[in-house]
């Protein structure tokens, strides 16, 4: 669907996308995830048409749209700030684009109404001007404009961003739904590693104008490529070489003094099952707890490191400070990098 080759973007002497190749499939939910100023945004600017690549072209259905007029792309774009007409109502707002192709008055009123259900904004509403409304609901008629022209593609630069966090989990569901009932293929720029997560069909993490990896959620996250990723995304603890020695003893687990070791906070557990024979067990003392309400996080020390895990709180345990415990590592848990990583 979409075809990234050999991407190059340079700002004067600032290469932004170093050597981007990506294909983004059809009708996928596809996220650019990636800390500011990694080159995400500048990705998603060139595909629609605001910035023009100093080398290689973009794919769009077997066409090179590297060239097209923004207007031609046949993509719907939703940005941060909403980017609507302040001085329009709601209807006028939906019904921009539709009027400059030249649709006929019934055809726009139509559409509008149908557009207005699909994001759930009442009627009411739509006579309202755009700026009587709340931040969600203008976002709304943001995702509504981006849909009335029925593009092919539609994308979305950190579009929720401005919302509270509670605003935030509902608009994600709906557009999760609306992409899935549309079909349509999103691709959605964000800094937010749970919104990528739980959004997406497939991410790719960009760091310093470089993709480091694309898969799916649970690739990304359970099997990171690179140390970047690892500590991008989710909470990871460093293994000190101590800690791996001590693991090695009792497995057949080589130790490489070049290489760096992780385990994801939840991975590490208090307690196991019997039948659970390749768990390590390894004596901690409690440091410190945090209590989140849903769970508490513990800080543990380990020889000569300070280990991080997350336990429900289910009213069975109550760790304090000073408490000796035995936590379990499964080797097959532990992430592994190059230690000369290449920046």
């Amino acid at each position: 669907m979409i075809n990234f080759q050999d991407i190059q973007v340079k700002f004067g002497d600032f290469v932004a996308i170093k050597n981007l190749n990506l294909e983004v499939k059809k009708g996928e939910f596809f996220t650019f995830l990636g800390p500011s100023g990694c080159g995400k945004t500048t990705t998603l600017r060139t595909l629609v048409g605001f910035i023009t690549p100093t080398k290689g072209k973009i794919i769009v259905d077997d066409e090179d749209i590297t060239n097209i007029p923004i207007e031609k792309r046949q993509i719907g774009m939703v940005f941060q700030s909403y980017a609507l007409f302040p001085t329009m109502s709601v209807y006028e707002n939906i019904a921009f684009g539709l009027k400059v192709q030249k649709y006929k008055k019934e055809e726009i009123k139509k559409r509008v109404e149908e557009l207005a259900r699909v994001v759930d904004l009442k009627d009411e509403q739509l006579i309202k001007n755009v700026s009587e409304l709340s931040g969600g609901q203008q976002q709304r008629v943001a995702i509504a404009r981006a849909l009335a022209l029925a593009p092919k593609i539609i994308v979305l630069d950190e579009p929720l961003s401005n919302l509270d966090a509670k605003l935030r989990k509902q608009l994600r569901k709906e557009l999760k739904k609306l992409q899935l009932e549309q079909g349509i293929t999103m691709v959605y720029v964000t800094h937010d590693q749970e919104e990528a997560l739980t959004l997406s069909d497939r991410i790719a993490v960009f760091n310093n104008g470089v993709v480091e990896q694309v898969g799916t959620p649970e690739e990304i996250y359970n099997q990171s490529k690179t140390e970047f990723v690892c500590n991008f995304i989710g909470d990871a603890n460093r293994i000190s070489q101590k800690v791996m020695e001590e693991i090695a003893k009792k497995t057949d687990m080589k130790v490489d003094p070049a290489k760096k070791y992780y385990i994801r906070t939840e991975k590490i557990k208090t307690k196991v099952l019997n039948t659970d024979t390749h768990s390590v067990g390894l004596k901690a003392k409690v440091a410190s707890k945090e209590f989140y309400g849903t769970h508490s996080q513990y800080k543990y020390e380990i020889l000569d490191s300070t280990f991080i895990n997350i336990e429900k709180e289910d009213g069975n345990f109550q760790y304090n400070e000073g408490d000796e415990v035995t936590l379990f590592i499964n080797p097959k848990d532990i992430l592994q990098y190059e230690g000369n990583h290449h920046e």
